[in-house]
């Protein structure tokens, strides 16, 4: 009997704890990310054709963009879709590198964990505009290029919020992508797929749940 009258009032507690977290994000993001370095390539010139395997020297993405939820009232998790704008960077010790900059929508299932944490996974789809240079070297001149870029991802991330509509976030993911680049009769594609790892500035505009009908 008294563990009984222990026990009830906790599992209650518990009960509603778990159950009060209601699935709400209305989010501006803005982040720095991690990029593979990696990379395989094929190149088409006057010349012949030639590829093989190389890698930059660092990496580092500029995001910024918004995640809005899809949840019934009173829900935990849910729908959660997003558009981002990206600006990626390469470089090479020597000089030289690739930029490229993207837009990407994503979408994936987001769980509010509690009021303060927010889970989520997503696959994205992306496509931008390249631009590689090449400096000069002992066996060949400078090199410019530009082009289009394609690419998928998938990400696990969480986010918390110091207080109702300030936070942070982090995820993790595995990248895709292939940039084709033309310039001074050479066509090059470039592939690339790796990990990476990514922070954000979190602000939730909002956090007024979906009305009940």
């Amino acid at each position: 009997m008294i563990r009984s009258a222990f026990l009830t009032p906790l599992l209650v507690l518990v009960a509603g704890s778990t159950t009060a977290a209601e699935l709400v994000v209305r989010d501006v993001r803005v982040g720095l990310d991690g990029r593979p370095l990696a990379y395989s390539f094929s190149l088409t010139s006057n010349a012949g054709q030639a590829s093989g395997n190389d890698a930059f020297q660092s990496a580092l993405a500029l995001e910024a963009g918004g995640r809005w939820s899809y949840a019934r009232a009173g829900d935990s998790v849910g729908l959660i879709v997003g558009a981002d704008v990206m600006l990626d960077g390469w470089s090479n010790s020597g000089g030289g590198g690739m930029a490229t900059t993207w837009v990407r929508a994503s979408v994936g299932p987001g769980w509010a964990i509690n009021d303060r944490w927010t889970a989520m996974a997503e696959v994205g789809m992306q496509y931008g505009f390249s631009g590689l240079k090449m400096p000069a070297s002992a066996t060949s001149p400078a090199f410019t290029a530009t082009g289009a870029a394609n690419g998928y991802d998938l990400r696990l991330g969480a986010t918390w919020l110091a207080s109702r509509q300030f936070g942070i976030g982090g995820h993790v993911g595995w990248l895709v992508t292939s940039h084709d680049v033309s310039g001074d009769n050479v066509h090059l594609t470039i592939k690339q797929s790796g990990w990476f790892v990514g922070i954000e500035a979190v602000w939730r505009f909002s956090d007024v749940p979906s009305r009940l009908e």
